[in-house]
């Protein structure tokens, strides 16, 4: 019997403390997709998800995703968990991404997939604390096409769980609706920045470009309260450099189902460091005809990259580091430090009332 949590306002999170270490090691010639390595694949999954000391799984019911590797030589993991790799050097996840040096060649995978019951919850909160490594750069040699990364995969999976569901295909299988945000990099004006690009899926299983444009904010700038595009992965939209700051980073995405079947009231909304990014709720999630009586129930943490700064040749990877991953019904807004400095979010007021 799966857990339902349709009440709960936490509904699954871990700060790896008490995660054992793990490394998934890329598959080779082909990746290991959904059930290969689920959890409750019967006879037990071909590459096992992040366990507890305990032995228990992290998450009760998940796998990973892994795709074989991009390079030659130098291949790493495709994520691992261990000391030293979350905030103030505490137990954290790493997710090792490789550079394709490709338009449209992804590598990747998820490092942590999770099914949360059938029934779902009509709205999901998603938040984790990322750092990219100092090194990491997106701007390709030649400015042809710029560099990608999904950072979330939150859906509903419409199949009962099996050994055979092809819950892993996410452009015409039982996943949908959906909801896949991007980093995208723009590089057709200098000076070059990265931005976030929204892209999702309907009720039928149709892929739907919402707002999937190389200038999104020129097209829609009130949906960036700062009315500016924002540095990836930095906070500050005014920095400009082509690397990672190196600092922890506190993202935070709210997805809501629309009220009714064609109804055009369903929410995105995206937090980095506290401040809203990115807000729309106008989303008909579910088309006329579907139905929304089983909410959101599966979330991937990160999906594959397509990073172009360096050729496949020069075997090339760069960690991003993961830690304090949260999934919710509420927002799980909090205090965040960045770059050593602390950003207090405004406490709610108290001693209020009505004369």
């Amino acid at each position: 019997m799966l857990p339902n949590f349709a009440n709960a306002a936490v509904v699954w999170e871990t700060d790896f403390e008490d995660a054992a270490d793990w490394s998934a090691v890329r598959p080779s010639p082909s990746g290991i997709s959904f059930p290969n390595s689920w959890t409750l694949k019967p006879g037990g999954p071909s590459v096992e998800p992040p366990k507890k000391n305990d032995g228990s799984w992290l998450h009760p019911n998940s796998w990973s995703r892994i795709a074989p590797s991009v390079l030659t030589n130098n291949i790493t993991p495709m994520a691992t968990i261990g000391s030293g790799q979350g905030k103030d050097n505490s137990r954290g996840m790493t997710y090792n991404v490789e550079v394709s040096g490709v338009s449209g060649t992804w590598s990747g995978g998820s490092p942590l997939t999770m099914y949360l019951g059938a029934d779902g919850y009509p709205e999901l909160y998603v938040s984790m604390w990322v750092k990219y490594d100092s090194e990491f750069t997106w701007l390709p040699a030649s400015p042809a096409s710029g560099s990608q990364q999904k950072l979330v995969y939150i859906s509903r999976l419409n199949v009962p769980i099996s050994a055979t569901a092809d819950a892993d295909n996410h452009s015409n299988g039982p996943l949908h609706p959906s909801w896949l945000p991007h980093w995208y990099n723009y590089i057709s004006v200098s000076p070059y920045y990265a931005f976030y690009m929204n892209r999702s899926q309907q009720s039928n299983g149709s892929l739907v470009s919402y707002d999937q444009t190389k200038d999104m904010w020129s097209i829609h700038p009130s949906y960036y309260p700062l009315n500016a595009p924002f540095k990836w992965p930095e906070s500050n939209p005014h920095i400009v450099s082509v690397q990672s700051d190196g600092w922890w980073h506190h993202y935070e995405y709210h997805i809501k189902m629309n009220s009714a079947p064609g109804v055009a009231d369903g929410v995105q909304e995206v937090w980095l460091d506290g401040i809203k990014r990115f807000s729309k709720s106008d989303m008909p999630f579910v088309l006329d005809g579907g139905s929304t009586a089983t909410g959101w129930n599966y979330v991937e943490l990160f999906d594959n990259t397509n990073i172009l700064s360096h050729p496949a040749s020069e075997n090339v990877t760069y960690p991003i580091y993961i830690d304090d991953v949260a999934i919710g019904t509420t927002y799980a807004g909090q205090n965040y430090v960045i770059g050593g400095i602390d950003v207090i979010a405004p406490a709610a007021p108290t001693g209020l009332g009505v004369e």
